[in-house]
């Protein structure tokens, strides 16, 4: 073995038990047949287990194709900015408010079977109470202005903007 050889193997192997790094995207049916995983990080979200929803969805979003993917991650910032919120973190909370408006914000007004219109006026009023309150205040922001994922029915196709 060379020197370049054995400059480019890992110093500590990946134990074998490890999840892939590049794990296989799923086709837009595949991503259909798991949306009960959606639903569940949902759920938790909304009975406020903020960091549980994240890592429920993660799983989900590590594997989805585009768009879905830019989508699953806005919903997993919007998680993310209040396990945030929960560690009392304002930085990280405005910043992860924003990206999760912005990332949400090409899916309006539905998309996965969520009402993204109601969620985005609900994060930017969040975020707007959030940054007047300021890094002294901010923990006063009442829990129940915390936005709420509404899930809706009869959709046709959980993939298409309507």
């Amino acid at each position: 073995m060379t020197q370049r050889d054995a400059s480019l193997q890992l110093s500590s192997p990946m134990p074998k038990d490890a999840p892939p790094r590049n794990l296989p995207i799923f086709t837009e049916q595949e991503v259909e047949d798991r949306l009960h995983i959606l639903a569940a990080g949902v759920q938790q979200y909304n009975d406020g287990y903020f960091f549980e929803a994240h890592e429920t969805l993660e799983d989900l979003w590590m594997q989805s194709p585009w768009p879905i993917r830019r989508f699953l991650q806005g919903v997993i910032q919007l998680a993310a900015a209040f396990v945030h919120f929960m560690r009392h973190e304002y930085p990280g909370t405005i910043r992860l408010l924003g990206h999760a408006h912005e990332k949400l914000g090409d899916f309006a007004p539905q998309y996965m079977g969520i009402d993204v219109e109601r969620l985005l006026s609900d994060v930017a009023r969040a975020r707007e109470e959030l940054a007047a309150l300021g890094p002294d205040r901010f923990k006063e922001f009442a829990s129940e202005h915390i936005p709420k994922i509404t899930l809706l029915t009869n959709e046709s196709s959980p993939f298409r903007k309507v």
